[in-house]
Parts: structure tokens; C-alpha cells; sequence
């Protein structure tokens, strides 16, 4: 199994807990109290960093991938968002929108920020082909709240959707 309480630790992030919450040794009992269904396996995963995990969580209709590794000291590293090559810390507030390729997507959306005060820190796009399914990932400095997602939505129809990762 997983050394130093990185199964807790996984368990923990899945399940919303902070770094410094107390439910964390009780991370299992927790995940089954709320009917969380888990396994870990272990499996290379290329060229990561040692400390690297593949975290799978599906539910309803949905699945989602994030391929992370934990660089120490509490820093993390994101490599992979639903196996598009990403890289970002989570230490700032993070949008990660899924939309369609097209021209002036990324424009409009540093317009929409910038008309409302909120500072690009980083900021990178993948897209699978010309016109086809893409994904931006958006650093930024200030904390959002949730409407802000929504006037996007409204804001850019061909916006998918939108992930909003803060830290807590």
C-alpha cells in the first residue's frame, strides 16, 4: 500500500477536507460513512515526478482524470487534466474551462477578466483538433464567486464548463 498516510491524504482531498482538518486519519471512515466507493492501485505512470499520482473520479455522468504529484513541502503540482498536459499548482484560485476551439475564445474570456478587475497569473490552452473540443486553464489572482462562473457561461455560450479550484 501507500507509505507516509498518502492514502489519507488522497481519501481527505477527494472528500473536501483541508490540509489542517482533523478528519484526516479518519479519512476512511469518513469515505464510507458517505458511501465514497475507492481502491488504490499502484502503476507506472511515465516520466513523473517519484511522488506522482492518477487520481479517477467518476460519478453520475461524469468522469474526471487529474495526474498530480506532490513535489513536497506541501507544494503540488498538477501534470494532467483529463489526460490534456497541464501543469498548475492550485495555489492560487484556478478556472478550468472546457469549450470549443474557436477564434477569439481566449480574447473575450481576458476581456471578461480584466473588465472585472481579475488578474490573469497564468494562463494556457490544449485543444484536440482545429474547431473541436478544448480546454483553458486560468490562473488568477483574485477569489471568484460562484455568479462569476455563470455571467461566463452567459457571457461565452460556447463555454462547456466551467471548474472553479480554490484552495480552502
Amino acid at each position: 500500500m501507500m507509505g507516509s498516510g498518502t492514502d489519507l491524504a488522497l481519501l481527505a482531498g477527494v472528500l473536501g477536507l483541508s490540509t489542517m482538518d482533523d478528519g484526516i486519519p479518519n479519512a476512511k471512515k469518513i469515505a464510507e460513512e458517505n458511501g465514497l466507493q475507492y481502491e488504490f492501485t499502484k502503476r507506472v505512470l511515465g516520466s513523473y515526478h517519484p511522488n506522482t499520482v492518477l487520481v479517477e473520479l467518476t460519478g453520475g455522468a461524469r468522469t474526471v482524470k487529474v495526474l498530480a504529484s506532490s513535489l513536497g513541502g506541501g507544494k503540488v503540482e498538477v501534470q494532467e487534466f483529463d489526460e490534456y498536459p497541464f501543469k498548475f499548482s492550485g495555489e492560487r484560485p484556478t478556472l478550468v474551462i472546457r469549450h470549443s476551439d474557436q477564434k477569439g475564445v481566449i480574447a473575450e474570456l481576458s476581456d471578461i477578466l480584466y473588465q472585472k478587475g481579475i488578474n490573469i497569473a497564468r494562463m494556457a490552452n490544449e485543444r484536440s483538433k482545429i474547431n473541436g473540443a478544448a480546454i483553458t486553464v486560468c490562473e488568477i489572482d483574485n477569489i471568484i464567486e460562484d455568479t462569476f462562473l455563470s455571467l461566463l457561461k452567459r457571457e461565452i455560450p460556447i463555454i462547456d464548463e466551467i471548474v472553479l479550484v480554490q484552495t480552502k
